[in-house]
């Protein structure tokens, strides 16, 4: 609703609807709606904010390494699909360090880690000698 005030009358025009509604009700609705407003903005900086900590384990299954490194698909849900593809990897195509539990896979935190600046700068070098090849 947007509302011009008139010059010439003590009314305002509604730019919807065309219709005239006196000066001292608008006046109303916008002291009602500014007091919403305020009152809103009060409630939501009262209220303590919840901070979710969630604890940093040393070793992970392939979901919470997934949930760590913040690796989710479309519908917001942890994506394993890479993990296990770079464990999968040869030793000579430096895999993702792991473990197994049992009949688990594991992976360590730090190790991981590492692992990640690792692979990050391997990358890099990779796309480095790429584009000196094509220059």
């Amino acid at each position: 609703m947007v509302i011009e005030f008139s010059e010439s009358m003590s009314t305002f025009l509604d730019d919807e609807t065309g219709n005239l509604i006196s000066e001292g009700l608008a006046l109303q609705v916008t002291r009602i709606y500014e007091r919403a407003q305020h009152e809103t903005l009060a409630l939501l900086q009262s209220r303590p904010t919840q901070k979710v900590v969630v604890p940093v384990r040393e070793w992970m299954s392939a979901t919470q390494l997934a949930e760590y490194w913040q690796l989710y698909n479309d519908k917001n849900e942890p994506t394993t699909a890479g993990i296990l593809k770079w464990s999968k990897r040869s030793p000579g195509q430096f895999p993702l360090p792991h473990a197994y539990m049992g009949d688990l896979l594991r992976f360590n935190r730090v190790e991981v880690d590492l692992w990640a600046r690792e692979e990050a700068e391997r990358r890099r070098l990779q796309n480095e000698k790429r584009r000196l090849k094509i220059a």
